[in-house]
């Protein structure tokens, strides 16, 4: 009896014990920031503005994920597991930013986000091929882009530019990552809404 009481006993606190080890810990989220709006902006786009569309915006598939990938070498990459964009798509994180950020640098024009029903007419479309938005965490973030501006439904290149822009980390943790991703889009989309006011 007493060692059939102890065997349950044992079998109880092993149970305990791997209970214990098989936890996971709880996801934590982020998200990325769109720029503030400047104090000498302009009223907003009224119903006769033009429209520009902002789309399609790709990412390489490495970083197209539910999990924060980090670099921890020159080629090693870190998937964070507990560490995830609230959206769970850092791509829809990325195209969410960027139609924010042009429709505040961009006040006098309506910013739409791809994909757009046919019956939007567009004055001009903006594309996006991030190449790199990715770094160290307490280090640096670097963004790599070719982007260009399209006229006529996008049958008429305006121009092609390419933007490589770098963000110091001030921080080790996630938090401090996301906020200088959201940096670099930022200045990207300065670059790009200079380029949309030009002349051409």
């Amino acid at each position: 009896m007493k060692k059939r009481l102890n065997f349950w006993i044992l079998l109880f606190i092993l149970t305990l014990i791997t209970a214990g080890c098989t936890t996971s810990q709880p996801a934590r989220f982020y998200t990325l920031n769109g720029i503030s709006k400047p104090d000498n902006a302009s009223s907003v786009a009224s119903g006769k503005a033009e429209i520009i569309g902002v789309g399609p915006i790709s990412i390489p598939d490495s970083l197209d994920r539910p999990q924060i990938v980090t670099l921890s070498g020159e080629n090693e990459v870190r998937i964070a597991e507990f560490d995830r964009w609230s959206s769970g798509s850092y791509r829809d994180e990325i195209a969410r930013v960027m139609t924010e950020n042009l429709s505040t640098l961009l006040p006098s024009q309506r910013v739409v986000s791809y994909a757009w029903g046919r019956r939007v007419s567009l004055s001009s479309q903006i594309t996006i091929d991030i190449l790199r938005l990715d770094g160290v965490l307490g280090k640096i973030v670097t963004l790599k882009a070719n982007w260009a501006i399209l006229a006529e439904s996008g049958t008429k290149t305006i121009l092609v530019r390419r933007s490589d822009i770098s963000e110091p980390v001030n921080g080790g943790d996630y938090a401090s990552f996301a906020a200088a991703l959201s940096r670099a889009l930022g200045t990207l989309s300065r670059e790009i809404a200079v380029a949309a006011q030009s002349p051409r």
